[in-house]
């Protein structure tokens, strides 16, 4: 630099080729060290963060002790919701099973002519964005944007659930059955707005039966019950009681919410981890208006909740308990259900219960948030005994969203 100096000190002198090469030897100069504090900048963050860290972390620590001591009992709730975290990402099988071989539609050979088939109808309601999807998910977000927030949303979940951790709010959670985000929410309400405002007159014949049958006006077919049910996860109920919220503001004599832990996702994550415990009022979360947590107390059935799932549960038994359910006569006596549950649980029932030569993108993708879509399950008893069921393909109705 020392030279540069003393060369551009006879530029008055010098020629213009000297003029030029010397703006050309500063710029460089310039540059490189722009550069060299760009390349320096991770380290400085590094460095910093590590100075920040270890001056923090020592009175965060003292006063995350002393809040638990003040409260054991939410200390001790939730340091069990982390050790079951820990089992289920480290010893569950959750999403592991052994796919069957056997084709659903070789026990139905006779189609619904068959007199041992017997029908219901199924709707399925994929619910909002999670405050879990909210971190870690994508979504619709531009991968720029995503990026440029991920830190800060961790961040922010973090710092969220430490604060619930010493405030003594046990069941409250940004990652343990992760509630609706301000965008499932929306996501949510947006179903809402669709079943209020669309027409049956306007639909075909088989989404306008389904259209009724979900805000429980009567069908063509004298039919009017539609059993509202949810997994016991807390955004899938939370998204039923916002999409349905038109319905359940009638008050309907024995219109409840039926929570069934067979429909719980499938999946070793927290968010996927139910905090409600079994046959017991069920738990609101932070992001739930005080109407939703009004239909939670009153307006929800727990009685076949068996709370969170096992650790040596996984997808598919869960299915085969739900259609046992379904068609046992006992349980769930309506003839038309609607469920509200989640994507890769929805995906594995219509890969399992679709026809095997039967192509459909719901065997390979998954149900939208807030979407909807309906069909007729059949069942009938093998000739062994066992139960057998199989989704009528010619049934399946995309009514809101897709996949």
């Amino acid at each position: 630099m020392f030279s540069v100096i003393c060369l551009t000190c006879d530029a008055a002198t010098a020629e213009p080729s000297q003029v030029l090469l010397l703006y050309r030897v500063s710029s460089i100069a310039v540059k490189m060290g722009l550069v060299g504090q760009v390349m320096s900048l991770p380290n400085m963050l590094f460095w910093y963060g590590a100075w920040f860290t270890a001056s923090v972390a020592r009175p965060i620590a003292l006063a995350t002790v002393l809040c638990l001591l003040a409260n054991p009992k939410a200390a001790q709730t939730k340091l069990k919701l982390f050790a079951t975290t820990f089992q289920f990402l480290f010893l569950s099988k959750d999403k592991k099973w052994k796919k069957t071989a056997e084709d659903p539609a070789s026990f139905f050979k006779d189609g619904e002519d068959d007199p041992k088939v017997t029908k219901k109808t199924v709707i399925f309601l994929r619910h909002g964005e999670s405050t879990w999807n909210d971190t870690f998910n994508k979504g619709d977000r531009k991968l720029s944007a995503f990026i440029m927030g991920f830190f800060p949303g961790v961040f922010k979940s973090f710092a969220t659930e430490w604060y619930f951790l010493v405030s003594g709010q046990c069941y409250e959670s940004w990652f343990f059955d992760s509630p609706l985000s301000a965008k499932g929410i929306s996501q949510a309400e947006a179903v809402a707005k669709f079943l209020r405002d669309t027409d049956p007159k306007f639909a075909t014949p088989k989404e306008a039966r389904l259209l009724k049958l979900i805000v429980g006006e009567e069908t063509d077919d004298n039919n009017r019950k539609c059993q509202l049910i949810s997994s016991n996860l807390r955004r899938a109920i939370s998204t039923c009681s916002i999409a349905l919220q038109d319905r359940l503001d009638k008050y309907a004599k024995d219109d409840k919410i039926l929570i069934l832990e067979e429909l719980q996702e499938a999946s070793i994550n927290p968010d996927a981890l139910s905090i409600a415990p079994a046959k017991a009022p069920l738990v609101t979360a932070f992001t739930d208006s005080d109407r939703v947590k009004e239909i939670y107390a009153t307006q929800s059935d727990t009685s076949l909740n068996k709370g969170n799932k096992p650790l040596d549960s996984n997808g598919l038994k869960r299915m085969q308990s739900f259609c046992k359910l379904l068609f046992d006569g006992e349980h769930i006596p309506a003839q038309n259900v609607l469920c509200t549950g989640h994507s890769y649980w929805f995906r594995a029932f219509f890969q399992t219960y679709l026809p095997k030569d039967f192509e459909h993108v719901s065997k390979k993708k998954k149900l939208i948030n807030g979407g909807v879509v309906g069909f007729t399950m059949w069942h009938k008893k093998a000739d062994n005994g066992d139960d057998k069921y199989m989704i009528d393909p010619k049934s399946l109705v995309i009514l809101y969203g897709g996949f």
